[in-house]
C-alpha cells in the first residue's frame, strides 16, 4: 500500500475532508479513480487527511475501468462500491460502466468533481469541463443524483446517495462535488450525523393477497419450473431456492449469466432448453428480463409472438425502471406478482408453501432422472480434444486445477460454457456478467472481484474473451500495482466472434455469402500478442497455450504464481464457439 508521510492527525479542515470522514464512517475500503483536477481537493483529503487507508485510493488507467472495478468489488464483497471520476469528461468515459451497473442492479456510489459554481474561481479549463447540471449525463440510468453546493450538503447528499444505492431496487448513484467547496476551508465545524438512522431501507415485501394468489397458481402446476436471477450474489438465497424447488418438485433452470442454485443439485436442469419450453408455470425470482429469459435465444428477428407459460413474478418489477432505456421493459402477462425484494418474496412464498404443498417426492424423482440423463448425454457430446483448443476443454482443465482452492469465479465465457463441469454451490460463487452488455466491463470487474476475493481469503479466478480484455487491458496494471492476486485465463478466438453469427444470419436471410461473416470481426493480421501485453503490465504469464495437453501444466503453474500473490494470466488460443 502507498503510505503517505509527514501527516498530522486532526479534524476535518476542508469540505473534501468531510467526504473522506463520511466514507470511512460508512465502511468504504477502496476508491478506484483516474486522477482529475476537478476532485484534486478530494484526492488530497483521501491521502493527507485520511492517510490513504479505509478508504484507499486505487489508481486506474481509465474511468470506465475505475467504475467497472467498483462494480465487480460490490458484487464480490456485498458492499456499496465507490469510484471517483473527473467532471464531465471523466463521467463521459465512465457512463458505459455506470449503465452496466444500472442494468445489473449493483449498488455504486460514483463521486465526481464539478464547477466551481463560482465563476471567479474557474480556471480556463473549468469552463469546458463543467456544466449547470452535470448529472444529466447519467440521470436516466442512476437511482439518484445530486450536486451539493455547501460542506453540509456534501455530507447530506453523499449519505443519501449511499443509502439509496444500497436500498432495493439497488443501483448506481452519482454525486458531483463542487471543486470550490471541496478546496474551501471550513468556517464552522460540520459534524457527521448518527449513521444508525441512515441504514438502507428495509427490503420491500409483498402483500398477503399476492402471496396467496401465487401459492394457488404454483400448487395447480403440473410442470413447474423455477428460474432466478443473481439474487444480489447473497449466499443466503440458495437454501431458500433449494427448499422451494424441492417442495414444488420443480426443475430449476439457471440463466447463463448468473448462478444462484447448486450446480450439482439433482433438480438443476440448466442447459436443457426443454424444461422452459414444456413448463406450464414458471416461478421467476429476481429475473430482470422474464420474456427474454423464457424465449429461445437466437439471432434471427421474428415478429411472431412467443407463447409464454403462466408466470409467477417475484421482483421489484417496475420500481427500478426508467423510461429512457428499454432495458427489461418487454411486457408480459403475470398469473401472479409479488412486488418485493426477490429474497424477501421468496421467503414469503416458502413460508406459505410449507403449510400447503403436497408431497412432491414422485415428481422430484422424475425431474432428477431426466436431469441425470441429460447431463450424461451432454457430457458425451463434449469435444475435449479438438484443435484449436475448445472452450469446453479450457473450462474442464481449469476446473480440475482450481477445484480444491477456495476461489471466487469472477468471470466466465457464457455462450460456450459447458454445464455440469464447474461445481458451484450457489449464489455468491459466480459474479455474473456486466448487466448492460457493455464490452470492456470484464477487466475492471475481474480486478474488483479479485480484490473482494482477496479480502475474503479467496482467489479470484476468471475467463475473459480477447476482445473484452483488449478494450480495457489497463486494468491488469492496477491489479499488479496493488498486489491483487488472481488467475485470469484469456479465451482468445481471434475475433469479436459473438457478431460473426449475426452477420451470417443476415447473409442467409438475404441470400448472400455467409463465408464473409468474419470481415470486420477478426483480430488478426497482426494477431495481438496477449501474453506479451500481460507481461508488459507486470503480470505472471505462462506463454501462449495452443495445445490441449499444455493446459493443465500452464494452469497449475499459474495457480502457484497466484498463490504467491501474483496476477497470473494464461493466454489460450481457442476455436470460435
Amino acid at each position: 500500500m502507498e503510505r503517505p508521510t509527514g501527516l498530522v492527525a486532526g479534524p476535518a479542515r476542508y469540505g473534501s475532508d468531510l467526504v473522506v470522514d463520511l466514507l470511512r464512517a460508512l465502511g468504504t475500503r477502496y476508491v478506484p479513480m483516474n486522477p482529475g483536477s476537478s476532485f484534486r481537493g478530494l484526492h488530497d483529503s483521501l491521502v493527507n487527511h485520511g492517510g490513504n487507508r479505509d478508504p484507499q485510493l486505487l489508481l486506474c488507467l481509465h474511468e470506465e475501468i475505475a467504475v467497472s472495478l467498483a462494480h465487480g468489488y460490490a458484487k464480490g464483497s456485498g458492499e456499496v462500491g465507490v469510484a471517483v471520476v473527473h467532471d464531465l469528461v471523466g463521467l463521459m468515459h465512465a457512463s458505459m460502466a455506470v449503465y452496466d451497473a444500472f442494468c445489473d442492479g449493483v449498488p455504486l456510489l460514483v463521486l465526481g468533481g464539478s464547477g466551481p459554481a463560482d465563476p471567479a474561481l474557474r480556471r480556463p479549463i473549468d469552463w469546458a469541463h463543467s456544466a449547470t447540471t452535470q448529472a444529466e449525463l447519467v440521470r436516466d440510468f442512476v437511482v439518484w443524483d445530486a450536486e451539493p453546493a455547501t460542506p453540509a450538503a456534501f455530507v447530506a447528499d453523499v449519505l443519501i446517495a449511499h443509502q439509496r444505492a444500497a436500498s432495493v431496487p439497488r443501483g448506481p448513484a452519482y454525486v458531483s462535488l463542487d471543486a470550490g467547496v471541496q478546496e474551501a476551508e471550513l468556517t464552522t465545524p460540520v459534524p457527521l450525523p448518527d449513521l444508525t438512522g441512515f441504514t438502507p431501507a428495509p427490503p420491500p415485501a409483498a402483500d398477503e393477497e399476492s402471496v396467496e394468489r401465487a401459492v394457488s397458481v404454483l400448487l395447480d402446476a403440473q410442470r413447474p419450473v423455477v428460474v432466478a436471477g443473481a439474487m444480489d450474489h447473497d449466499p443466503a438465497a440458495t437454501p431458500v431456492l433449494v427448499e422451494l424447488v424441492e417442495l414444488l418438485g420443480a426443475a430449476y433452470v439457471e440463466d447463463r449469466n448468473s448462478v444462484s442454485f447448486p450446480t450439482t443439485h439433482p433438480q438443476n436442469g440448466t442447459g436443457d432448453a426443454r424444461w422452459l419450453a414444456e413448463a406450464d408455470v414458471v416461478l421467476a425470482i429476481g429475473v430482470p428480463d422474464v420474456p427474454g429469459r423464457l424465449r429461445r435465444r437466437g439471432r434471427e428477428r421474428s415478429g411472431a409472438p412467443a407463447a409464454l407459460p403462466a408466470i409467477v413474478d417475484v421482483s421489484p418489477g417496475h420500481l427500478g425502471r426508467r423510461s429512457w432505456s428499454n432495458a427489461f421493459a418487454a411486457p408480459f402477462p403475470r398469473a401472479a406478482q409479488l412486488l418485493a425484494d426477490p429474497l424477501t418474496g421468496a421467503r414469503q412464498l416458502l413460508t406459505a408453501l410449507r403449510e400447503r404443498a403436497p408431497d412432491a417426492a414422485e415428481r422430484r424423482a422424475q425431474v432428477a432422472d431426466r436431469v441425470r440423463a441429460h447431463r450424461a448425454a451432454a457430457a458425451a457430446k463434449q469435444r475435449l480434444d479438438g484443435r484449436p483448443i475448445t472452450p469446453a476443454r479450457l473450462v474442464t482443465d481449469l476446473w480440475s486445477v482450481v477445484r480444491d482452492t477456495p476461489h471466487l469465479l469472477c468471470l466466465r465465457n457464457t455462450r460456450s460454457w459447458p454445464e455440469d463441469v464447474w461445481e458451484l454451490p450457489g449464489a455468491g460463487s459466480y459474479l455474473g456478467h456486466s448487466g448492460g452488455g457493455g464490452v470492456g466491463y470484464g477487466p475492471g470487474a475481474f480486478v474488483g472481484g479479485a480484490l473482494a476475493a482477496r479480502d475474503r481469503g479467496l482467489l479470484g479466478v476468471g475467463i475473459i474473451g480477447d476482445g473484452d480484455l483488449l478494450m480495457a487491458s489497463g486494468a491488469l496494471w492496477t491489479a499488479v500495482h496493488y498486489r491483487i492476486p488472481g488467475l485470469l485465463v484469456v479465451n482468445d478466438n481471434g475475433s469479436f466472434y459473438n457478431d460473426e453469427p449475426h452477420q451470417a444470419a443476415v447473409a442467409r436471410e438475404r441470400g448472400r455469402p455467409v463465408d464473409n461473416s468474419g470481415i470486420g470481426m477478426r483480430i488478426a493480421d497482426p494477431a495481438v500478442d496477449i501474453d506479451a501485453l500481460a507481461a508488459a503490465y507486470g503480470c505472471w504469464t505462462a506463454g501462449t497455450v495452443t495445445e490441449p495437453d499444455e493446459l493443465t501444466s500452464a494452469f497449475t503453474e499459474a495457480l502457484a504464481a497466484a498463490g504467491e500473490g501474483r496476477l497470473a494470466v494464461v493466454h489460450v488460443r481457442t476455436e470460435p464457439a
